[in-house]
């Protein structure tokens, strides 16, 4: 079952993090959300670059075929990040909390092409940086994809259990889409894979957790952590990070449904690793305004802990990032016709 253990999370090193855009980067722990001058929208991005066909994307080194849930549409698009076409990773993402420092594109190691983001997170600091991808419209379902390696020399040492967030799954921007925040239906809501280790040891390999801040009975002072780990109610598997090693992380978000102004417990959250699946829940009450409160942002992060910091400077990688929005990549395989499937150069 779900494990609530906001005392391991701690407080907040900022009041909310509650990623939404303002005039100017923040830097540091400030709680106003920044952006690094992200100017264009998604359509005015995608629209500078061509198609990519259906088969070239879903053709990447490790992706599976038959991985996104079977009971959603096909996709209204399907975008891949092309890190080679840009000068900068500020031309993709925005920040909201942290160091931009933190993050730049590398040459090695890479899964694909010739570049990928490097996150760094300093010795004794919280944060690397939290990153979004922000979509013009909001969704009410997300499929993505992206290769994350820690750095060969990861450790988590100095405490009996310490987590570090990874990734930003899918976040309904507002106040209470992190940092303690009490989501009510119309004020935000999150959910975030970190990397644990819970059930394993501080120099790895490592397990994996998904914390998710939503509407339920059982959701802690810092959201619900439900750790990926054998015996845990909703993990599948209980797969092993090991640091300097790529995987494919997928992951798919589907709001819930609302009746008479109440939100229905079906809202949904799946993740897969390397193309096995891994998570799933489909009981999340997430929002009932299905309208303004849903899928705003998604992308990479790194955040460090809750009261406790980084033993050392670590470092992680991502490359290959692709989303499906509006439904998932299994359902546009075969049927392009269905879907606008482009590419971001």
């Amino acid at each position: 079952m779900s494990s609530d253990i906001s005392d391991e999370f701690g407080m907040p090193t900022n009041s909310f993090d509650a990623d939404e855009p303002s005039g100017e980067s923040q830097r540091g722990n400030d709680a106003t959300e920044g952006t690094t001058g992200f100017s264009l929208s998604r359509r005015q991005t995608l629209r500078a670059g061509g198609l990519l066909g259906a088969g070239g994307l879903l053709g990447l080194a490790g992706v599976g075929t038959d991985t996104a849930a079977a009971n959603s549409g096909s996709p209204d698009e399907i975008i891949h990040l092309d890190y080679d076409a840009h000068d900068d990773w500020d031309e993709l993402y925005r920040v909201s909390t942290g160091d931009p420092e933190n993050l730049s594109f590398v040459s090695s190691p890479t899964v694909s092409g010739n570049t990928a983001l490097e996150m760094r997170i300093r010795e004794g600091d919280h944060w690397g940086v939290s990153t979004h991808y922000d979509f013009e419209d909001g969704l009410l379902d997300l499929n993505g994809r992206v290769s994350f390696s820690l750095g060969a020399d990861w450790t988590m040492d100095g405490r009996e259990l310490a987590n570090c967030r990874l990734w930003n799954c899918a976040i309904a921007r507002g106040e209470a889409s992190a940092g303690g925040g009490d989501p009510d239906g119309t004020n935000g809501w999150s959910n975030r894979m970190y990397v644990s280790t819970q059930g394993s040891d501080p120099e790895g390999p490592y397990h994996l957790l998904s914390n998710t801040y939503h509407m339920g009975e059982g959701d802690g002072e810092y959201g619900e952590q439900d750790y990926i780990v054998d015996g845990e109610e909703y993990a599948l598997a209980q797969p092993e990070i090991v640091p300097g090693q790529w995987y494919e992380f997928e992951y798919y978000v589907r709001v819930n449904t609302v009746s008479g102004g109440e939100a229905n417990s079906d809202g949904v959250v799946r993740y897969w690793l390397d193309g096995d699946p891994i998570y799933e829940r489909e009981n999340f009450r997430f929002t009932t305004d299905r309208t303004d409160n849903v899928v705003d942002t998604t992308g990479p992060v790194g955040h460090y802990g809750g009261q406790y910091v980084a033993p050392t400077t670590l470092y992680a990688y991502y490359d290959d990032h692709s989303m499906a929005l509006g439904g998932t990549f299994d359902s546009a395989a075969g049927s392009e016709s269905e879907s606008d499937t482009e590419t971001c150069p």
